[in-house]
């Protein structure tokens, strides 16, 4: 399945880990090559439910900050199946969880300017 990223627009919401949720993702097993504290949400524009940024990867477990306006936490989801196996997130045909809400995002992600 290919992806024409040209047509996806992501969300515009972000979000700014709280200590906990730092000291959190530092305590995995695998440290994060370069963690951000502010993500922003790789869902498409107008997606339904909860927002959501990838916040650390361990072997193939990744673990997502997913946010609302009164609420945020950090949780463990598998890549989603969309296309075929990838030995990295960037070749994979979708670069979301499994189960995410909306179309499916390429490995890279474009974000159309207004």
């Amino acid at each position: 399945m290919s992806i024409e990223s040209a047509e996806l627009v992501n969300c515009p919401a972000r979000i700014t880990l709280d200590t906990a949720q730092q000291a959190f993702l530092d305590k995995l097993p695998v440290a994060a090559p370069s963690l951000r504290s502010e993500l922003g949400c790789e869902l498409e524009e107008g997606h339904e439910g909860s927002h959501a940024a990838l916040a650390q990867q361990v072997d193939d477990t990744m673990w997502w900050a997913q946010w609302t306006l009164s609420a945020s936490e950090i949780n463990p989801y598998t890549w989603c199946p969309a296309g075929p196996p990838a030995p990295s997130r960037d070749d994979k045909d979708c670069s979301l969880f499994d189960g995410h809400p909306g179309r499916h995002s390429p490995g890279t992600h474009h974000r159309q300017e207004s």
